[in-house]
């Protein structure tokens, strides 16, 4: 169904001075084989449109200014501003101007969804599968390898980023604090690879946008998730945190991209009936 000519995952070593050693993920998820060439513009709106079905963008939501985002989708902001206008002009965010204005999530869903993520989403499916391979390996092992190695300090971060996560009501305190809480759980391995890889798989697995999906049962599982994950990696805990660091990607991460395929699927072969 896909073109087996697919470009290989590289990894690259890098130190900087000022940040400490990172791993670098470099995943090529451009599809292979003759297909429409779209601008960089159009692609993001491919991007944009799949992480708003997703649930990573949700209606109501303010985006972050656009220097941060552009940052964020490592593209540059003159391809955001226009990936933005044509968002605005299909009814998926409205834009304001003034010192209160900016960008918002209008619409979850529209009559182009569907092509849209068909085009982001199938020609790259490979590409996916092998992200889903390498975090359900990952993960774990991080989680179980923290449970192993935590002192009190790593504990304390935690238990702060659990909390900090409860009590979040905008979308984007959320995010941060979910990020800072699988950071913190990176950390406690004593080993900057691990906090640096959790952070690129994260970012691929999102299309950039660093927002796993989201919707109130999504929440209150990661809620549950995350107090039996901190509660395993204080008491020592390695197999059991790695078995629910596995349970907690699969069915709020990896399962929503799923459903997410099986959908566009099923819409494009009623529309080719």
């Amino acid at each position: 169904m896909f073109d087996a000519r697919l470009r290989r995952e590289r990894w690259t070593l890098s130190t900087r001075a000022s940040d400490g050693p990172s791993l670098r993920l470099s995943l090529d998820m451009a599809p292979s084989g003759p297909m429409k060439v779209k601008s960089a513009a159009e692609q993001l709106v491919d991007r944009l449109i799949t992480a708003i079905a997703l649930g990573a963008l949700l209606p109501g939501q303010k985006l972050p200014p656009e220097r941060e985002f552009a940052a964020r989708l490592n593209v540059s902001r003159t391809t955001l501003r226009d990936a933005l206008h044509q968002l605005e002009s299909l009814g998926y965010v409205g834009i304001t101007r003034g010192r209160s204005g900016g960008v918002r999530v209008h619409s979850t869903w529209g009559p182009e969804s569907g092509a849209h993520i068909r085009s982001m989403l199938l020609p790259r499916w490979q590409h996916l599968t092998w992200l889903f391979d390498l975090t359900r390996s990952l993960l774990p092992m991080i989680a179980g390898i923290a449970a192993e190695r935590r002192g009190d300090e790593h504990i304390r971060k935690i238990w702060a980023a659990v909390e900090a996560y409860e009590k979040a009501e905008d979308r984007d305190v959320m995010r941060t604090a979910d990020h800072t809480l699988h950071s913190a759980v990176a950390e406690a391995t004593g080993n900057p690879y691990y906090v640096s890889i959790d952070s690129q798989l994260r970012i691929q697995l999102t299309f950039g946008t660093d927002s796993l999906p989201y919707d109130t049962e999504i929440r209150q599982r990661a809620l549950d998730d995350h107090r039996l994950i901190a509660q395993a990696i204080e008491t020592g805990d390695g197999a059991r945190a790695s078995e629910l660091t596995l349970h907690h990607f699969v069915e709020l991460a990896e399962k929503p991209m799923l459903r997410l395929r099986q959908r566009v699927e099923a819409a494009g072969a009623s529309q080719s009936e």
